[in-house]
């Protein structure tokens, strides 16, 4: 475990909230030089607590829907369990592929076009893999909340820029193939400077950033932010699945507010399928873990019917966007 000092959770907390400053706006803000700033991002991402720079895609607005697969796997021994993460990794179609811990071995999450899509999709793994699946669960994604790392805080001000969210019922957007290419180049490099991204796409820089500008004033890209390893800060990644029922539409909103207002939580989902709502937290513990659920589970015990929980032991791939580029 890598033990992060104040000044390091603060330049973390400002890539959180908007990876793309530069060193020298962070620098302003957290009391260090841009020489200092660089030296320490650049040893936290050799420490491996920087995983990449991602940009925060509404997809939802491309026509692009969000659906999981969670597998309860059977007769696997580590290296199948690898193999099965790996050939996940390579799909094109795959944001998000973790191992966990709980009831679910492997949790996949696909962006597709349609439902008939991701129907071909899941019928492919389970044609290749059927000998070690036991159980399956699909749901789609109908509301994503993106939560910066209140943790990371510690006893600061809480920022007022809180929350980015998408949903299936946002307004769709046509773009071109530059654009297309862009959000592919910046959605895991998302700290790339303009010239670079111009000289990848053979613009000029000034229709790069007028590009940018376009995206967001459109709210396609969302947000800049790190992808980060948790559990190097000492920290457990898990995820706690609830049914609700006897709801309405107040009290649903209350609860996802009341979710997404916890410090640790980083991705609130609304779902529809075998359950109805996701909750991801990013938590010192197990036991404050535990107290977390608990504390959910008594100030609305009038609609949870139920709860499941993972804890996520090691994710092979989190990409914000189809066929995105690499890491560079």
């Amino acid at each position: 475990m890598y033990k992060l000092n104040l000044k390091d959770k603060k330049i973390l907390y400002e890539l959180d909230l908007n990876a793309r400053q530069s060193n020298s706006e962070i620098g302003k803000k957290v009391g260090l030089s841009k020489e200092v700033v660089k030296y320490r991002i650049d040893n936290l991402i050799k420490e491996g607590i920087i995983i990449k720079f991602q940009t925060v895609i509404n997809y939802f607005k491309l026509g692009i829907t969000k659906h999981k697969l969670y597998l309860q796997l059977k007769d696997v021994n580590k290296e199948k369990l690898e193999e099965i993460g790996n050939y996940l990794k390579n799909h094109k179609k795959t944001e998000w592929v973790a191992i966990c811990t709980g009831k679910w071995d492997l949790i996949v999450s696909f962006l597709v076009n349609n439902i008939n899509e991701l129907d071909e999709e899941i019928l492919d793994l389970m044609n290749k893999y059927h000998n070690y699946i036991k159980d399956k669960a699909v749901t789609t994604t109908l509301h994503i909340i993106r939560h910066l790392r209140e943790y990371l805080k510690e006893n600061q001000k809480i920022s007022s820029k809180s929350l980015v969210y998408h949903t299936t019922k946002d307004k769709k957007e046509k773009i071109d193939e530059k654009d297309l290419e862009l959000l592919r180049l910046i959605v895991n490099n998302a700290r790339m400077p303009v010239t670079e991204l111009a000289y990848k796409l053979k613009l000029t820089p000034r229709i790069v950033e007028y590009k940018l500008r376009q995206l967001e004033k459109k709210e396609i890209i969302l947000d800049y932010k790190c992808h980060l390893e948790p559990r190097l800060m000492g920290n457990i990644f898990c995820k706690v699945i609830f049914y609700v029922s006897n709801i309405t539409k107040p009290k649903l909103n209350e609860f996802i507010n009341y979710c997404s207002g916890i410090k640790e939580s980083v991705w609130p989902q609304k779902v529809i399928g075998n359950w109805d709502f996701e909750l991801d937290l990013e938590i010192e513990n197990y036991e404050k873990f535990q107290e977390k659920i608990l504390d959910i589970k008594s100030r609305f015990s009038d609609i949870i019917s139920n709860h499941e929980f993972c804890i996520i032991s090691k994710e092979f791939k989190l990409d914000l966007f189809p066929n995105a580029y690499p890491k560079v």
